[in-house]
């Protein structure tokens, strides 16, 4: 039975449109002389392969620098930069001023013994703080030991794209990255710590909000890539959306990656399950999914929190059900049991987003 529905939800990924947004992203590796197929920053084909020529979802050529004023074309300071940054043509150089970051994604410390950090995090606007944006900071870009905090205050110059599409989890996601592929580096001004207290408040949404932003394209739904606040009560009402269903090859058993509350919106709760390491590590988090299909009821009193962003899944090319592991990702990725090559989904970044009450099954 699991296995057929893991079918019936790969079939009808299959069925999206094969027209799709360009992926493009950093190099996951610190090999600075990668594969051709490790990424690309700039303009890069469907497939995230190995031409980074002329073919590009804008339906323009690069463009000139841009300091992401309201049109996207001059020194306008803070006035809705991130909004238009949304907006170029990929691989045009943009510079933000005056953002914070708000919360860290992933980073690592290179094992190379040079300090360098791999950061992927998120900034805001204060002066508009329903934009946000993801950046992907590679070892090597400047500074290179920089490893970025919450509440810091950055400029940052980078090219816009996305995320690679073989990505798991964060393909097709806006971004701004370096675009190795020029040796052009991704540069991070540091103009101020005022810690994590001083990043922006989260955005107050309802179902209804969220629901609007899920029907729009990244370029033009609002909070994305900022903190939010869904506001409580708040109950889970499915702990295992298609959506987040892992798709694979193997009787290895259905994983869904998060669950859903309200009407339909998805918490992606990567950084707050239960979870088992490869050494024999664990972690204990806060897995209302597992009470959930424990059959106890969860509820938010008091509503959750989280970073508000992209979600889409990239399956192994041979059927593994080690999706980050197999080192060898579709680029055909989308949204399991939907024809969208991406939906919406709240990331909380810790227990603390999210306070839950369990009610234990009579």
């Amino acid at each position: 039975m699991e296995l057929r529905k893991k079918l019936g939800a790969m079939a009808l990924l299959a069925t999206a449109a094969m027209v799709t947004a360009a992926g493009c992203g950093g190099r996951d590796t610190e090999d600075p002389t990668p594969s051709s197929d490790a990424g690309c920053t700039g303009v890069c084909s469907t497939d995230a392969g190995t031409d980074a020529g002329p073919t590009t979802d804008a339906g323009t050529d690069a463009g000139p620098t841009t300091d992401a004023g309201t049109d996207a074309g001059t020194d306008a300071g803070t006035t809705g930069q991130i909004a238009a940054a949304r907006k170029v043509p990929f691989n045009t150089l943009v510079t933000l001023r005056n953002v914070v970051v708000t919360d860290i994604h992933y980073e690592k410390l290179s094992d190379q013994g040079t300090g360098q950090w791999r950061s992927f995090f998120w900034v805001t606007d204060p002066a508009f703080p329903k934009e946000g944006l993801y950046i992907s900071k590679f070892y090597d870009d400047t500074p290179d030991m920089y490893r970025p905090l919450p509440g810091n205050t950055l400029d940052i110059e980078g090219y816009f794209g996305t995320e690679p599409n073989y990505s798991p989890f964060t393909g097709r996601r806006h971004h701004l990255a370096n675009d190795y592929r020029n040796a052009k580096k991704l540069i991070v001004t540091v103009k101020g710590d005022a810690g994590v207290e001083a990043r922006p408040a989260a955005n107050e949404v309802t179902v209804e909000a969220l629901k609007a932003s899920v029907a729009l394209a990244q370029n033009a739904a609002p909070f994305l890539g900022t903190r939010v606040h869904l506001a409580g009560p708040l109950t889970l009402t499915n702990p295992t959306p298609t959506a987040f269903m892992r798709l694979d090859n193997e009787d290895a058993g259905t994983i869904y990656y998060g669950f859903e509350v309200g009407d339909g919106i998805l918490v992606y709760h990567d950084k707050t399950r239960d979870e088992t390491y490869s050494d024999g590590g664990s972690r204990v988090g806060c897995d209302y999914q597992k009470a959930a299909l424990d059959g106890g009821t969860v509820t938010f009193p008091n509503g959750i929190s989280g970073v508000w962003d992209t979600y889409t899944f990239a399956g192994c090319t041979n059927g593994s059900s080690d999706i980050t592991g197999c080192g060898n990702n579709t680029s055909d990725s989308g949204v399991p049991g939907t024809n969208l090559r991406y939906t919406y989904t709240i990331i909380p970044q810790g227990c603390d987003d999210l306070p839950g009450v369990v009610t234990p099954a009579p």
